[in-house]
């Protein structure tokens, strides 16, 4: 069962953290090239999410399951800081409809890395 499960999950996954490095290319684009630190840090979040979510389309590693759910669980935890302490300066509010659309789907990628980990390991 878990065979079967296992690609469509890791494409769900790819696609997951893909859209979160889509949605960071846009704000950088839209907003935080403006910023101060905070624009390269979204500009690379990006290109990770992007190369990450193509490696996943390609390879089959529980190396890149590991990291997925890494940058989606880092991602997650550098927004949460720069909405309760702020950020190199910058702070971030916590409801608006690209937070909630970018934590959505990083949450959604934490769990299906870690849901395809436990398989793996299982």
């Amino acid at each position: 069962m878990a065979r079967y499960v296992e690609l469509p999950a890791r494409v769900a996954l790819a696609l997951l953290v893909a859209a979160a490095g889509a949605i960071h290319l846009y704000l950088y684009f839209d907003y935080f090239h403006r910023v101060h630190v905070i624009g390269v840090l979204f500009l690379v979040n990006a290109a990770a999410g992007l190369v990450l979510g193509a490696a996943l389309l390609v390879r089959r590693d529980s190396l890149l399951l590991l990291a997925a759910g890494g940058y989606a669980i880092g991602t997650l935890v550098g927004f949460a800081i720069s909405t309760r302490w702020g950020l190199f300066g910058y702070h971030e509010s916590f409801w608006g409809g690209w937070q909630e659309a970018a934590g959505g789907v990083e949450l959604a990628a934490a769990l299906l890395a870690a849901l395809l980990l436990a398989l793996r390991l299982a």
